[in-house]
């Protein structure tokens, strides 16, 4: 008598326990994706703020000009940073980088002081760098702005087309994982197709019939949301012993973001993967559940 119940118990728990883990490595590559889309963007931030400006300034300027237009410069909304480089320091730059010094064939220093200066992110295109050129090229001590025109474009052209395939992929995953999900409860779900009839057949209505596989299937969806977690955190921090700056590049409050984002996500998938199951059965006939 109590073999059955058993073998019962135990298919039971081992199709809880396999779905658990199908959500929870669903998640984890959720997580993955959301990552990776920060690692992306903050990649592509840093950058795009390491792309300098060389603002070229007239010989004749005086400190105190100097000092005031670097502060000014420093105060702007689409200034990152400014480094002054005087003439001398910018020929012992040149000299380290050619192996010659070019005031020996000359007879003088050539190069002229000029301001490196970073932009913000959100500035470092072409667009607006054309812009803040012409404001730069009112000022009667600047003598040229020199930037790579080319090389910015380049730049955001290929941010903007690995944003659009992450974004693709992102999309792609969440439709597949909710596909992966939705089947995993229907599966479990099916099993208990007829208790669901029978429960119908002495009264019971949808929400009474619903409220404990919604609150069976929560708590997987719990379960495998602190799996998924788990999993991830170790990979990561298995990334941080290989190649050392990952987690670095991810702060605490991206990653409690997407732990949150992972666990939230997997709660409304399994939630809603339930409702839908059960629903499904509610609305059968009882001669369609031998069919389906």
């Amino acid at each position: 008598m109590n073999r059955p119940k058993k073998i019962s118990a135990t298919r039971v728990f081992n199709s809880r326990f396999t779905s658990t883990i199908s959500i929870s490595l669903v998640l984890f590559l959720i997580g993955i994706m959301l990552v990776l889309g920060f690692i992306a963007k903050d990649l592509s931030i840093y950058v795009r703020e390491n792309v300098s400006m060389s603002v070229i300034v007239d010989d004749q300027m005086k400190l105190p000009d100097i000092k005031m237009f670097q502060k000014r410069l420093e105060t702007s909304p689409y200034v990152k940073s400014v480094q002054y480089i005087d003439k001398e320091t910018a020929l012992k730059q040149l000299v380290k980088d050619l192996g010659e010094n070019p005031e020996d064939l000359l007879g003088y220093n050539p190069l002229l002081a000029s301001f490196d200066i970073y932009l913000n992110a959100d500035y470092a295109n072409t667009e607006s760098m054309a812009k803040i050129e012409k404001v730069l090229k009112q000022n009667k001590d600047v003598q040229d702005v020199v930037y790579r025109k080319d090389l910015i474009h380049l730049i955001n052209e290929n941010v903007r087309r690995i944003s659009i395939v992450l974004l693709a992929l992102a999309i792609l995953l969440t439709l597949i994982s909710y596909s992966l999900i939705r089947n995993t409860v229907r599966l479990l779900i099916y099993s208990k197709r007829f208790l669901i009839r029978t429960m119908q057949l002495v009264g019971a209505n949808g929400n009474f019939i619903r409220k404990p596989f919604l609150l069976e299937n929560l708590w997987s969806g719990i379960i495998a949301a602190f799996i998924a977690m788990g999993l991830l955190y170790g990979s990561l921090y298995y990334a941080e012993q290989k190649m050392a700056g990952v987690i670095q590049i991810l702060d605490i409050k991206t990653l409690a973001f997407v732990f949150v984002a992972m666990f939230f996500f997997g709660i409304i998938i399994i939630l809603s993967a339930t409702w839908l199951a059960v629903n499904r059965y509610l609305k059968m006939n009882t001669s369609d559940l031998y069919y389906v």
